[in-house]
């Protein structure tokens, strides 16, 4: 089954059934097998910080609500963001590298764990167009 990611069958983000979809969604992904990543976002406004993370290991893809904590073993690298920055990212494919290189992004962690799985965020990327 494939993730739906129209406005109608999306869930509302960033929400644990936001989440959900987008563990779904890259249910469906395969990397290579060596990549072991976590990715940590961290989306606020004025009021809350919503978190979630992705996870790259064994050749495949997921994403879970939350801190990564230690748990998973692999390196972390945070990503953190006001919401709209967020949403333009993860929902309207706004590059990642101009939030950054704008300052609305900030990353906590060694940005050489980005180089070395740019075939699995490229494959991650693949898979989220396709279930638009």
């Amino acid at each position: 089954m494939t993730a739906e990611r129209t406005p109608a069958h999306m869930p509302v983000f960033p929400s644990d059934e936001w989440v959900d979809w987008l563990d779904a969604a890259l249910s469906e992904c395969r990397v290579d097998d060596t990549v072991g990543l976590v990715l940590e976002y961290h989306a606020s406004d004025d009021a809350s910080v919503f978190c979630w993370h992705v996870r790259i290991a064994s050749g495949r893809v997921s994403a879970a609500v939350g801190r990564a904590g230690e748990a998973h073993g692999q390196p972390v690298l945070t990503l953190a963001s006001d919401r709209d920055t967020a949403r333009a990212i993860a929902i309207e494919g706004e590059s990642a590298q101009r939030a950054f290189a704008e300052g609305r992004l900030r990353f906590d962690g060694d940005p050489r764990l980005l180089l070395a799985a740019r075939p699995a965020m490229e494959a991650i990327g693949a898979v989220l167009a396709g279930a638009a």
